[in-house]
């Protein structure tokens, strides 16, 4: 290449590894949400290739200038340092490129970057400033073009190292910042649980004769920012009456603008026939959320098991889209039982996540299933289990759908010696119905204070706190109210609650004095922060 064609091509070569390094920084930045991460993302990778694209070519150019020299013959040392620098940076651009392909966020991939920036610079720097010197007449453009390019550089990676200082002053920081009283995730979002989004029906599908997916869009310029396998919280207008239900959110959460739910047909749920049954698009909903702590994070969960039955398919199918979406590589393991194969709802997504995902793999289980039916028939076993699942010892078991299901798949795990803390379930259902006295006996009367909605409220003994909260028009939102996603999560300023489940706190919350009002009793005065 000629010297013109040299500096171009070195030029082109600095900036894309400059670029490189800074959508890595940007990408790895918390704040960013996933659709911002999946756009930088593409860019580092197209940019990635076009480097190793390019220092193929200049390697090429480079080792064609030095046919003719023979082993004995004498080559200056910026040149010798020149074929050193291009045999180091070689290894280090495959070994990138491996880690890349295998993990998304390895510690190790930034300063890789870094290291690469540094060594094409000064490969591109010593023939390039060379030549420039020494044709260069002081004060010619040669010179004075060298020269740019040095301060550029510089300041390049004065700016990076300041973003990198800045970052870790800001983790440090962070970590410094006192977190026992802080409410879970939901309750820090405070704004977002009292101004709930509309949703506007734009399109329904359906998955099964009992179920049914329908798409709403996020109107009034919100965006839904959830987990996958988290849910929202609804209040549907059902005959005139408002009737709250809960329900999973089973589309990606990378779509902000709008979000999927799929409820399956009850005989006796109200909203479940209405939402099969009765709704169009047009229908408007508002909807707080998004709530729950049975959610799928791929900084925290390297491997998956995820064992389900029925509509419990919901959260497991939002957290497979979700890893589609960004290209994970996490082993995923879906265990799926249900009656018949008429009932596999997400049948041809899941034979689509069968091709996409590399690292996923899922067996259905029928419990009554037909003549033709070629798979596992039965249900949920020890044997099952272990026959799909090589892997004990890793993965975090993600379990959903009825009690029933769940005690049992709970149980095997626990034979077959996973750890509590790798066992995460999520139920929706009614919680225990009030104890109701009998006649004659003598009723113990209560006093609540629910000092942020200023009320002062009179309970029987029996029921629980979320109960005597909706009598009095007392807003706190709930999802499961069997004490186990912590929706419901609030604080008790003073008093006694007595709580017949604790499995939806942290240890932290517990010390703070947080309770689940869906299972909790008061006992004298109490005074509650909502």
């Amino acid at each position: 290449m000629s010297n013109i064609a040299d500096i171009v091509a070195g030029s082109a070569f600095v900036a894309l590894a400059t670029i490189n390094v800074v959508v890595m920084l940007e990408a790895s930045q918390p704040s960013r949400n996933a659709t911002t991460k999946i756009r930088l993302i593409a860019l580092h990778r197209a940019t990635g290739y076009l480097f190793v694209i390019l220092f193929s070519v200049m390697t090429y150019s480079m080792s064609q200038r030095l046919v003719g020299v023979g082993i004995t013959g004498d080559l200056p040392i910026h040149l010798v340092l020149h074929i050193v620098l291009v045999l180091v940076l070689l290894p280090l651009l495959l070994l990138k490129i491996l880690i890349a392909r295998r993990y998304k966020s390895h510690s190790s991939l930034k300063a890789l970057g870094v290291a690469i920036f540094v060594i094409s610079f000064v490969l591109v720097s010593i023939p390039v400033f060379s030549d420039l010197l020494r044709s260069a007449s002081p004060g010619g453009l040669a010179l004075r073009l060298a020269t740019g390019l040095l301060v550029a550089a510089c300041l390049v990676q004065c700016a990076l190292a300041l973003k990198k200082r800045k970052q870790l002053r800001a983790s440090t920081e962070s970590s410094r910042t006192p977190e026992i009283l802080a409410p879970p995730t939901q309750l820090t979002d405070h704004e977002n649980r009292m101004s709930p989004m509309t949703l506007l029906l734009a399109q329904s599908e359906q998955q099964t004769r009992d179920t049914r997916t329908l798409r709403f869009r996020v109107l009034g310029g919100k965006r839904l920012c959830a987990k996958p396998g988290q849910f929202l919280t609804f209040e549907w207008m059902v005959e005139g009456q408002r009737v709250p239900r809960s329900y999973t959110i089973s589309s990606s959460p990378i779509h902000e603008n709008y979000v999927e739910i799929t409820p399956k047909r009850m005989d006796n749920g109200c909203v479940s026939v209405f939402l099969n049954e009765q709704a169009k698009p047009g229908l408007r909903v508002e909807a707080s959320g998004p709530y729950g702590q049975f959610y799928f994070d791929e900084t925290l969960h390297k491997s998956m098991v995820l064992i389900a039955a029925g509509s419990g398919i919901t959260p497991m199918i939002s957290m497979l889209s979700y890893i589609d979406d960004l290209k994970l590589t996490n082993p995923v393991t879906l265990l799926y039982c249900v009656r018949t194969g008429a009932d596999i709802i997400f049948q041809n997504e899941l034979v689509r996540l069968g091709t996409s995902l590399p690292n996923f793999k899922y067996e259905v289980c029928l419990s009554r299933p037909d003549r033709d039916w070629k798979g596992r028939s039965g249900r949920l076993t020890e044997d099952f289990v272990s026959q799909h699942v090589t892997d004990l010892d890793s993965p975090t078991f993600f379990l959903c759908g009825p009690k029933g299901f769940m005690d049992n798949a709970h149980q095997i795990l626990s034979t077959l010696g996973i750890a509590e803390d790798r066992i995460l379930q999520e139920s929706f259902g009614e919680g225990k119905q009030p104890t109701e006295s009998r006649p004659g006996e003598a009723r113990t009367v209560e006093t609540v204070v629910f000092i942020h909605s200023e009320k002062v409220c009179q309970a029987s003994t029996g029921g629980t706190l979320l109960e005597l909260a909706e009598k009095n028009g007392v807003q706190i939102p709930y999802g499961c109210r069997q004490g186990l996603c912590g929706t419901c999560c609030t604080r008790v300023m003073s008093g006694v609650v007595q709580m017949d489940v604790e499995a939806g706190l942290t240890a932290e919350q517990k010390e703070a004095g947080y309770v689940l009002p869906c299972v909790s009793r008061v006992n004298g005065l109490v005074v509650v922060a909502a």
